[in-house]
C-alpha cells in the first residue's frame, strides 16, 4: 500500500472476519470491507466496531470478486487477501483479477500460494504420490499466475514472498496496464 494517500478508499475484499481492518485504519484509509459470505461481513464489522476506528465512509456489504457490483475506478485501491489459492479454474481467477481491475484505479495487492517454496512439497507428495485429489488450497506457479495477470490486462509491479523458497505465502502487487 506503499504510496496509496492517507484518505484514499480502499476495498478488503475478502474481508474475512476483518482482521486487516484495524491495519487499514492505522495507514489513515477508509475501508470497505466486502465478502461473498453475509455471516464474514457481519463479523467484519464486529471487529470494526470494537477497534473504535469507524468512520462514515466505513462499509460493509457482501460482494462476490467475479462480479462485486462496485462502480469503474471507484476504490484507489485494493486488498485481495488469503483468495485466489482458492480458485482452481484459471478461467475465475482471470474473471477475479479483471473485476477488480474495472473497479480499481490505483494498486491491487493480491495474496495466492505460489509453488515456488519447500513447504508445498507436502502437496505435491499428496497429489501425485497419493493421488489426492485437491479443489481448495492449491499453489499457483508464478508464471501460470503471471498469464493470468496479463490476461486480466494487469500488469506486476512487485512480487513479494513472505519467506523467499520457504513460504507458499505470497503477495503481488498490480496495476491495470493502462495506468
Amino acid at each position: 500500500m506503499a504510496g496509496v494517500p492517507c484518505g484514499a478508499l480502499v476495498l478488503d475484499l475478502p474481508c474475512g472476519a476483518g482482521r486487516m481492518y484495524p491495519l487499514l485504519k492505522q495507514l489513515g484509509f477508509f475501508v470497505v470491507s466486502a465478502d461473498v459470505s453475509p455471516y464474514m461481513v457481519q463479523a467484519a464489522r464486529s471487529c470494526a466496531e470494537a477497534t473504535g476506528q469507524m468512520s462514515d465512509r466505513d462499509l460493509f456489504c457482501v460482494a462476490d470478486v467475479v462480479n462485486t457490483g462496485f462502480k469503474d475506478k471507484q476504490f484507489d485501491a485494493v486488498l485481495c487477501n488469503r483468495l485466489f489459492h482458492h480458485l482452481a479454474d484459471p478461467n475465475i481467477r482471470r474473471q477475479g483479477l479483471r473485476e477488480l481491475s474495472r473497479i480499481c484505479s490505483g494498486p491491487i495487492v493480491v495474496f495466492f500460494f505460489s509453488t515456488v517454496a519447500t513447504d508445498v512439497v507436502r502437496f505435491f507428495v499428496e497429489k501425485h504420490i497419493f493421488r489426492k485429489e485437491f479443489k481448495d488450497r492449491i499453489p499457483i506457479s508464478p508464471f501460470t499466475f503471471l498469464k493470468d495477470i496479463r490476461t486480466a490486462g494487469l500488469s506486476v509491479v512487485k512480487w513479494l514472498p513472505s519467506r523467499s523458497l520457504i513460504s507458499k505465502q505470497w503477495y503481488v502487487v498490480l496495476r491495470p496496464l493502462e495506468a
